[in-house]
C-alpha cells in the first residue's frame, strides 16, 4: 500500500505544499487526508486549490492501483464528522488488465512536471486537444480549450490585475515567501532564504505580471475546467480530471502550467466566468498549454514516511 502512496505524492500542488496525508486502515484500504499544514490560507482562502491538489493525488493513487492489478473503489468524504478525510480507497483485485489509456497515464506520473517556459508558436493539433477532452468522465464538469487571440488578450488583462492585487497584499507575499524559504521549489538553502526575505518585503507585482503576461501570451491554447456546482466533492473530481489532463499532456509532449491567480481573487474570478460559454458555472482550474522543452529539474518531494499517519 505504501507503494501506491509513492506515486500519489508525485501529484502537483499549489506552491508545492504537498497538502496530503495517507493512512493504511486495513490491508486493502487507504485513506487520503487533507493536511491543513499545506493549506494556503491567503492565496487559497476558499480551499479550492487544497481540494483540487488532493484530487490530483487521489488520481495518481487510483492509476497506480489499476496498473498493479487492482480495481480501486473510491468513497468521497466518507466521514461527515471529519472534513479532512477526503477519500477512502478500497483495493479489490481485478481479473482484468488495466485499460491501455489508464496505463499510459500511469507511465507519465514520474515524468509529469509544470512547464514554466515560454511556449513555441507551434499550434496544438486537434487530435491532441480531443485527447484532453476525453479526460472528462464525471458529469457536471466541463473543459474549455481556446486558441482565439481576443480571449487570450482578455485573460491576460485578468492575469495582470490578479498579480497586482495579490502582490499588493503583504500577507500574500509573506505566505509565498514562507514557502520559498522552505525550499519547495528546489532552490538551495541560502537562495531559498534570500528569496523568502525578498518576497516578504518587496512588492514584485509588476515584474511578476510582466513575466506571467509573456508566458500566457506565448501559449497556443488556454484551458479552463469549470463545474456546475462548487461542492468539495466536485473539487476533488476536478483535481482528478486535472491530473489526467496533466498526464495526458505529458504523454503527448505538451507543456502545461496552471494560472491559478485569476481564480484566487473573487472579483477577477467573476470576470473570468463571464468570458466562458457557461458564465453561471464555477471556474475551478485555468491553465496554459503548448509545446516547450521539458524542464531540466522537478520540484522536490518530502520523504515518503512523512506522508503516512
Amino acid at each position: 500500500m505504501k507503494f501506491f502512496v509513492a506515486y500519489a505524492i508525485l501529484a502537483p500542488s499549489s506552491h508545492n505544499t504537498q497538502p496530503w496525508k495517507f493512512a493504511i486502515e486495513e490491508e486493502d484500504t487507504l485513506a487520503l487526508f487533507m493536511d491543513p499544514k499545506g493549506w494556503l490560507r491567503v492565496a487559497d482562502s476558499d480551499q479550492r486549490e487544497w481540494h483540487i491538489s488532493s484530487g490530483c493525488a487521489l488520481e495518481n493513487l487510483v492509476l497506480a492501483a489499476q496498473h498493479f492489478g487492482f480495481a480501486p473503489q473510491v468513497a468521497y468524504f466518507p466521514d461527515p464528522q471529519d472534513a479532512t478525510l477526503a477519500a477512502r480507497v478500497k483495493m479489490r483485485e481485478s481479473a482484468l488488465d488495466a485499460e491501455p489509456s489508464s496505463d499510459a497515464l500511469f507511465q507519465a506520473i514520474t515524468t509529469r512536471h509544470t512547464n514554466h517556459q515560454v511556449f513555441q508558436t507551434r499550434p496544438v493539433e486537434e487530435a491532441a486537444l480531443q485527447s484532453l477532452r476525453n479526460c472528462l468522465e464525471e458529469t457536471g464538469i466541463q473543459l474549455f480549450l481556446n486558441d482565439e487571440a481576443p480571449l487570450k488578450r482578455a485573460v491576460d488583462e485578468l492575469i495582470v490585475e490578479a498579480d497586482a492585487l495579490e502582490f499588493a497584499n503583504p500577507n500574500f507575499r509573506e505566505e509565498l515567501g514562507y514557502w520559498i524559504g522552505q525550499g519547495v521549489f528546489g532552490t538551495p538553502w541560502l537562495i531559498s532564504k534570500i528569496g523568502q526575505m525578498a518576497m516578504s518585503y518587496v512588492n514584485m507585482g509588476k515584474a511578476t505580471s510582466k513575466k506571467d503576461s509573456e508566458l500566457l501570451m506565448s501559449a497556443p491554447v488556454l484551458g479552463l475546467i469549470c463545474s456546475e456546482d462548487n461542492e468539495r466533492e466536485t473539487q476533488l473530481k476536478v483535481g482528478r480530471i486535472f491530473e489526467r489532463i496533466y498526464l495526458t499532456s505529458t504523454r503527448l509532449g505538451l507543456g502545461l502550467q496552471p494560472m491559478s491567480q485569476i481564480v484566487q481573487i473573487p472579483q477577477v474570478k467573476a470576470k473570468l466566468a463571464r468570458l466562458t460559454p457557461c458564465p453561471n458555472w464555477y471556474p475551478q482550474q485555468p491553465f496554459r498549454l503548448g509545446y516547450a522543452e521539458p524542464e531540466k529539474s522537478h520540484t522536490p518531494r518530502r520523504p515518503l514516511g512523512s506522508f503516512l499517519i
